[in-house]
């Protein structure tokens, strides 16, 4: 269980209470009660951004590392590059890869 919000009462930590998508947007007033001490209380939704960064030779002279998609059925499969993400049609020779037995 996660603890979202310290109740203004009571100090208890709370879990806010996301069902149907309550309590995400940004600049809403939401109201909830406090589990422990049974109180109201109002809370606001704050959005951060945190980004991650991973190199990518690919986009640097460097060769695409293409890895075939868990897809369903088989035959849609395409291959995709763990650096960045772009997508190309198998070969012949990995499309019998791919598909094994039923090839």
């Amino acid at each position: 269980m996660s603890h979202d919000v310290e109740c203004p009462y009571c100090g208890e930590w709370q879990e806010i209470n996301h069902d149907d998508g309550y309590g995400y947007d940004e600049d809403e007033v939401y109201e909830q009660e406090c589990e422990d001490c049974e109180k109201s209380f109002v809370f606001t939704t704050f959005i951060i951004y945190n980004y991650s960064s991973e190199q990518a030779p690919c986009l640097n002279d460097g060769d695409h590392k293409y890895k075939a998609t868990a897809t369903f059925p088989k035959q849609y499969t395409k291959m995709r590059c763990e650096y960045c993400d772009q997508e190309r049609r198998p070969t012949d020779l990995e499309m019998v890869q791919i598909m094994g037995d039923k090839a």
